[in-house]
């Protein structure tokens, strides 16, 4: 671990298994001091995407996996931490395209930042949402669609929370959530509060075992965005193309970031079964309808964004959607969601409540 703190001190990139193993070490045996200044040095030196790749994987080789028969599988979490408090676009858009036959493994988490995280709505709804890793596999065999919580599959990630509060700014840890899916997606939409995360991130998972991705930041959400443009990073095995989406390339009018404006959870609760069985229309369903039909687009199930979009549209017009949310909420076997998982979740999606910049989170709203 020392070395790897001498090194990023003096500026030194580290390579993917330096990272791995850096990661490893964090999780295993490092002391708070040590983590603090391994974190604090790669936010000094910043992050490449060979270093986050192998952060990720040390997060993936600790974390409970699961590994569904389901393929493609695809993942909507994103980091949150954008800058804005909207419904939860991709919480939503994950059951659309569950419903357009798209198979679901949704890692997300409780919000800290925002009003209104995954774990918080989905709560609210009425599904079990700290299922336990047997559990969750069944549950996306079975019903297409999963909900993994974080502290329940990354119970390692409780090493990182003492030198993460005392830091208080953001580390390389913001970014993991999205990049370390416990089922092993084949695909994902991953939004980023940062544009510059855009490029990273994606060059990122092109180093890691994903087949198919869309990293997206739309002008200031870490959503595919409907107010003004998203910057786009499409991987394709170890290939990243980079280009901008506008509303009209999807086939979707703009508009003003105040449409899409969310509330409490039990709000969006309402906002989600509203939109899923086509009775609210406008911005907000249209935004789900985006994101959705990116899900449906890298599961290779359209041909084009524009086409994934039509797609999403129809699974709420034939009632699949709809028919996704109340099998989403049929009981599943539960874990234990205690106050000290909820604060263990933290370490590895959401931001500490001391910081004085909201970090990102993992929420994937």
């Amino acid at each position: 671990m020392q070395a790897h703190i001498e090194a990023l001190t003096d500026g030194t990139d580290l390579s993917f298994e330096e990272a791995e193993t850096a990661a490893n070490r964090v999780f295993e045996e490092a002391t708070d001091a040590q983590i603090g200044a391994l974190l604090a040095a790669l936010r000094a030196k910043g992050e490449t995407e060979t270093e986050i790749a192998g952060f990720a994987a040390g997060m993936r080789g600790a974390a409970r996996t699961i590994t569904p028969e389901r393929r493609p599988l695809v993942d909507t979490c994103g980091t949150g931490g954008d800058a804005y408090d909207t419904i939860n676009v991709s919480t939503t858009a994950a059951i659309v395209a569950a419903g357009a036959g798209v198979a679901i493994a949704k890692h997300g988490n409780y919000s800290v930042s925002s009003s209104s995280g995954s774990a918080d709505v989905l709560e609210e709804l009425g599904v079990t949402i700290d299922a336990q890793p047997p559990a969750v596999e069944r549950t996306i065999e079975e019903r297409g669609i999963g909900f993994m919580l974080a502290p329940v599959f990354h119970p390692a990630m409780k090493a990182v929370i003492g030198p993460r509060k005392e830091l208080g700014m953001r580390t390389v840890f913001n970014v993991l959530g999205p990049l370390t899916n416990p089922a092993g997606a084949d695909a994902q939409v991953v939004g980023v509060y940062d544009p510059e995360l855009v490029p990273v991130c994606a060059r990122a998972l092109a180093q890691l075992d994903v087949s198919r991705a869309l990293v997206v930041h739309g002008s200031g959400m870490d959503e595919i965005a409907l107010h003004d443009r998203t910057t786009v990073a499409e991987v394709d095995g170890e290939t990243v193309e980079e280009y901008t989406v506008e509303p009209a390339d999807l086939g979707l009018d703009r508009y003003p970031i105040e449409a899409v404006a969310g509330g409490t959870p039990a709000e969006n609760a309402a906002d989600i079964e509203g939109i899923v069985a086509g009775e609210i229309g406008g911005g907000k369903r249209d935004i789900v309808l985006a994101n959705a039909g990116a899900a449906v687009y890298v599961a290779g199930r359209a041909d084009s964004l524009e086409a994934g979009v039509e797609r999403a549209g129809e699974a709420i017009e034939d009632g699949g959607a709809a028919e996704t949310l109340e099998t989403l909420r049929e009981p599943v076997e539960s874990g234990s969601g205690s106050e000290a998982e909820r604060e263990a979740t933290n370490s590895s999606t959401d931001s500490s409540e001391t910081e004085p910049e909201a970090e990102a989170e993992a929420e994937a709203r």
